[in-house]
């Protein structure tokens, strides 16, 4: 019977994001990397986690318009807590668009939020493989070190950022995270 409501939720997601991204084809949302999230998780008080996605500069714009409503749709589950939902649609996302990291890190985000760790490393490391210096992703993969009793790849994480963007936001979440441990 849960499994049925899972996928009975999902189905229902799904639809609904269909329809606004149906709404939004030709719009142009933002650049999807903002890294809102609910306020359960670690790292969800950060916002304007930097970097633009790599995309193939042969790709139409409204392509680029989908996917970056894709992201913010998938944010905006994020923040109602609905991080199952926002998965779908961000697989969705990865598959059209293969080289956006910013679309990887918020994968490996919802991944972590229902605490499918393996999934979400595997998201973080390929933002991170396509964009090394990606604030966000570093940021949030340094939480989710955290959330599996690995601080010295937090640590790790925090010095990289300390060495990219001094004391900026990522940094300072992630330093007073692993300060309170």
């Amino acid at each position: 019977m849960r499994r049925f409501i899972s996928t009975l939720a999902f189905v229902i997601g799904f639809s609904l994001s269909a329809a606004s991204l149906s709404s939004a084809v030709g719009t142009n949302s933002g650049s999807g990397s903002s890294g809102k999230s609910s306020g359960s998780s670690y790292g969800s008080s950060s916002s304007g986690y930097g970097g633009s996605s790599s995309r193939s500069k042969d790709r139409s714009t409204n392509e680029t318009d989908d996917i970056d409503a894709m992201i913010s749709r998938a944010q905006d589950y994020n923040e109602r807590g609905w991080f199952q939902r926002s998965v779908g649609l961000l697989r969705q996302a990865t598959q059209l668009d293969p080289f956006n990291a910013d679309a990887w890190n918020e994968l490996g985000f919802a991944y972590r939020n229902i605490e499918n760790y393996e999934r979400s490393a595997r998201a973080y490391d390929r933002a991170l493989r396509l964009e090394p210096e990606h604030l966000g992703a570093l940021n949030y993969q340094g939480f989710m070190f955290l959330e599996t009793d690995n601080p010295d790849g937090a640590r790790s994480n925090l010095a990289q950022l300390g060495e990219l963007c001094g004391t900026c936001a990522e940094y300072q979440t992630l330093k007073d995270a692993i300060d309170g441990l």
